[in-house]
């Protein structure tokens, strides 16, 4: 049994097995063209059907198949299947035909573009045996290129306070509501509290207790003394 790698031929088309066969006849043809060379079904053929009108006939059948994965890369994977033809020859003058049978052979084993086993061919039975390789080969879906983020990391630092009235006393669960978050910080007995933010940036909050609200500004490091205009 011999190959043929078709080689340089990236085979993605779905007719790729029919111009394989097609390629095959007008092969055959080339080497007998006195020969009457015809296509015939994989199936098996009773006496009446396979029998031509010509007394010299060669068949060429598709006989065996197989499948497996080829060759993956990062950016496409194939699959390889291996078909064996058989060449059936049914010649009137068996001398004529053991002499079709001889020249298809030799003609074979000229062929440059056999790969497993150039320097032999076999059949029997009035027959050869070839196997040829198609492979298709689909293209995988390219992953999206990640954009490059800039994170810019601020250590962390603390933000403490007191909330009082205009009195000076401490006012004692007041809230201090952060904007653009659902932070919400309530004041201890003493009016004072504290909550972690980013080293160097400004808060802005809203702070209310009894009635009264002010927006304020807080950062980290500063006192952060907050005054309700109330009385206690």
């Amino acid at each position: 049994m011999c190959s043929e790698k078709l080689t340089g031929a990236r085979m993605t088309s779905t007719h790729d097995a029919a111009d394989l066969t097609g390629r095959l006849v007008e092969w055959a043809r080339s080497v007998r063209p006195d020969a009457s060379v015809r296509v015939a079904s994989g199936r098996v053929e009773t006496a009446e059907s396979a029998k031509d009108p010509s007394d010299k006939d060669i068949a060429v059948r598709l006989v065996r198949i197989e499948g497996g994965t080829g060759p993956r890369s990062g950016d496409a994977v194939s699959r390889k299947l291996k078909l064996e033809y058989e060449f059936r020859l049914a010649f009137a003058d068996p001398i004529a035909e053991h002499q079709a049978i001889a020249d298809l052979a030799f003609a074979m084993l000229e062929r440059d573009d056999l790969g497993e086993c150039s320097d032999i061919v076999r059949g029997e039975n009035s027959t050869l045996a070839a196997t040829f390789i198609l492979q298709r080969q689909r293209d995988l879906p390219r992953a999206k290129p990640v954009r490059e983020a800039i994170i810019n990391l601020h250590p962390q630092a603390s933000i403490a306070g007191f909330v009082r009235a205009q009195n000076g006393f401490p006012i004692a669960r007041a809230r201090l509501r952060v904007h653009d978050s659902d932070r919400l910080i309530v004041t201890g007995n003493d009016g004072g509290f504290a909550f972690a933010a980013p080293d160097g940036t400004t808060v802005r909050a809203t702070v209310s207790a009894k009635g009264k609200t002010a927006d304020v500004e807080l950062k980290p490091g500063d006192p952060n003394l907050i005054t309700l205009a109330m009385e206690l």
